[in-house]
């Protein structure tokens, strides 16, 4: 994985290694929406893990120079939800769309 993912893999390791990560599932469509911690303290991304996440590192490694398959907070979410070290949180599907609407718009 880390040949496939480079220094980004062992980054989503720490992040999963200090938990805080949730997933918001949607209580009808059963979409699964992520908020993984980031650096500093207070800080969280909200993260679709195969099509986007917030922070800048994905606009521009992932998205912008395509140097990067997925940023680590893409990884966390991915490996959190694997190994069963997410806090699911079941909620209105209007929830989750203001969600994106906060952190992605």
């Amino acid at each position: 994985l880390h040949l496939l993912f480079g220094k980004n893999f062992a980054k989503a390791l720490e992040v999963v290694d200090g938990g805080g990560i949730v997933c918001f599932v949607g209580e009808h469509t059963g979409r699964r929406v992520y908020k993984v911690p980031g650096r500093r303290a207070g800080d969280h991304y909200i993260v679709f893990p195969a099509h986007y996440c917030a922070c800048q590192s994905f606009q521009y490694d992932v998205v912008g120079r395509s140097e990067a398959v997925a940023c680590k907070h893409q990884l966390a979410a991915r490996l959190a939800g694997v190994l069963g070290r997410t806090s699911v949180s079941r909620v209105p599907d209007y929830t989750i769309a203001h969600m994106l609407l906060e952190h992605c718009a």
